[in-house]
């Protein structure tokens, strides 16, 4: 009878940590570095997320455009789409330098992916050869940071996983921050305490720009929804607001 319990007991705690799905924000860093291709310093660059079993999830970045077939690692993942749903691309660089990009936990059509091992995979090539990175994460409720050690042709990487969290604490937590006028036109400000960073997201989770500052210049930005991504001492907090 106990061995049945405890059978029982495992199982609902394995359906339960399949079906979770915690929301929240993935940042890559990395500088990309050359190793002297033909090209070089020119170079074309992928970033992408999949499965822990290699299954193409969604590309978070992409300077390649016209020369976007030399990625072969990428062209392989997205079966030859070179699929770039809401990801930041770009052509060709014409120098190394640092590449980030985000992605919002969510695949394709916008749903929220199950939380589990994913790893980030990075390509990039400057003519000759290609460089291939491959870095788990773990997506969950906890955050997470993760610092690989450099690889040959990138460098300073950083994974962070950020959650957010829909708890009574996140309640409370929110509600010491706020953000106005909202609607707004031309500056947003914020309020609170602690506040390290203000990211502007748009609603897929796509970085668009951050400041430090309590008062911020959205002028620029087209008419529409947005995100506010608050990176605090006590936490992180979401707040959505509207461009006019």
């Amino acid at each position: 009878m106990m061995k049945y319990i405890l059978a029982s007991v495992l199982f609902l705690l394995a359906v339960f940590s399949l079906s979770a799905q915690t929301d929240g924000q993935l940042s890559v860093t990395v500088t990309t570095v050359s190793y002297g291709g033909t090209y070089s310093p020119h170079n074309v660059v992928a970033i992408w997320v999949q499965s822990k079993t290699g299954t193409f999830v969604k590309t978070l970045l992409a300077y390649a455009a016209t020369r976007k077939a030399y990625l072969s690692s990428w062209a392989t993942a997205t079966a030859s789409t070179y699929n770039t749903v809401d990801a930041i691309t770009g052509a060709t660089q014409s120098s190394q330098g640092p590449r980030v990009c985000y992605w919002n936990g969510k695949n394709q059509t916008g749903t929220v992916l199950g939380d589990d091992t994913y790893n980030v995979v990075m390509e990039m090539t400057e003519g000759g050869s290609n460089k291939v990175g491959v870095f788990a994460f773990k997506k969950g409720n906890t955050a997470q940071t993760v610092t690989p050690a450099n690889v040959s042709g990138f460098s300073n990487i950083t994974i962070k996983w950020t959650p957010v969290s829909t708890g009574i604490q996140d309640v409370a937590l929110d509600k010491l921050y706020s953000i106005y006028p909202n609607p707004a036109k031309n500056t947003l400000f914020v309020t609170g305490f602690d506040i390290e960073e203000v990211q502007i997201l748009t609603l897929t989770g796509k970085y668009l720009f951050s400041t430090n500052a309590n008062s911020i210049d959205v002028n620029r930005l087209p008419g529409g929804d947005y995100l506010v991504l608050l990176v605090t001492k006590n936490g992180n907090v979401v707040k959505r607001f509207i461009k006019n």
